[in-house]
């Protein structure tokens, strides 16, 4: 799930698919306890959409993220350290 929007039919979340469409369907209609940044597996039929919450592989993209976030901060770290100041701006 991407994000939740208020809409005049109520709450409602955005879901990107993995052909990088965005869709908006009512909150209702998703697993409970389902939150921003969590993989679903959704599929549609003739009775309507079906969602179902995949934790594993969010916890798995959420650490790839943790791990990426770590990398920078280390390196933007280490330029500090080594006088590197090329990310400074002088006004």
């Amino acid at each position: 799930m991407d994000g939740l929007e208020e809409t005049p039919q109520g709450r409602a979340a955005r879901l990107e698919l993995p052909d990088g469409q965005t869709v908006v369907v009512t909150l209702g209609s998703l697993p409970e306890g389902v939150r921003a940044g969590d993989l679903l597996a959704v599929s549609g039929g003739p009775d309507g959409l079906h969602a179902r919450r995949l934790p594993e592989a969010t916890q798995a993209r959420r650490e790839e993220a943790q791990r990426r976030l770590d990398a920078l901060n280390t390196q933007n770290a280490l330029t500090a350290q080594n006088g590197d100041d090329a990310g400074e701006i002088t006004l």
